[in-house]
């Protein structure tokens, strides 16, 4: 049961990112991409689970993409915001584009940086992390949807599928990481 879970919910990151909108290549070089990050995935879950096979699978998962997610925002978050800055010093007006532009660079490395900061916390199952992992996660989706209706911003629609798995994934690392015995909050964390 465990295993055919985490093949679906896994499998809709690759189906999510099909679904964009583009080029046959651009799908294809997609849904390469997604291949081998869905590799890297089911690679550092098996890792994890080996390191601490007492913490709930959907953690280890959970943990998995927050660094795939984190490293990938990172990296990305650099390239736009600097991208950006010299688009900026070339241009002879500021205006409301140039600000949504270095928000979404400060938007990436944030969710990054959080992913990154957290992902060990969460694959040793750690509630707070996972709560703090979904916080900047649902910031970053709930900005993707903002963007939505702006012109020029296909790949906000390509992002919201692997995000929605993601947040998925933190939904059910909150509920398996929940103490079974009726313990307090606080006990709980203390014994974590």
């Amino acid at each position: 049961m465990r295993k055919a879970l985490i093949t679906v919910l896994s499998i809709l990151l690759s189906l999510a990112t099909l679904v964009s909108v583009g080029e046959w290549w651009e799908r294809a070089l997609t849904a390469a991409v997604s291949s081998i990050g869905l590799l890297v995935i089911v690679h550092l879950y098996r890792r994890f689970r080996r390191s601490a096979a007492e913490v709930p699978y959907a953690c280890h998962v959970a943990a998995a993409i927050a660094v795939i997610f984190g490293i990938g925002n990172v990296i990305t978050g650099m390239g736009h915001s600097v991208a950006v800055t010299s688009l900026a010093l070339r241009e002879p007006e500021y205006g409301p584009l140039q600000i949504l532009r270095f928000t979404t660079g400060a938007m990436l490395l944030y969710s990054g940086a959080m992913n990154i900061g957290v992902y060990r916390a969460i694959r040793a199952g750690r509630r707070w992390a996972v709560a703090v992992g979904a916080a900047s996660g649902l910031l970053f989706w709930l900005y993707l949807l903002f963007l939505l209706p702006l012109p020029g911003t296909g790949t906000a629609r390509r992002l919201l599928g692997p995000w929605s798995v993601y947040l998925l994934w933190l939904g059910a690392a909150a509920l398996a990481s929940k103490p079974r015995d009726g313990a307090s909050r606080l006990s709980s964390n203390a014994r974590a």
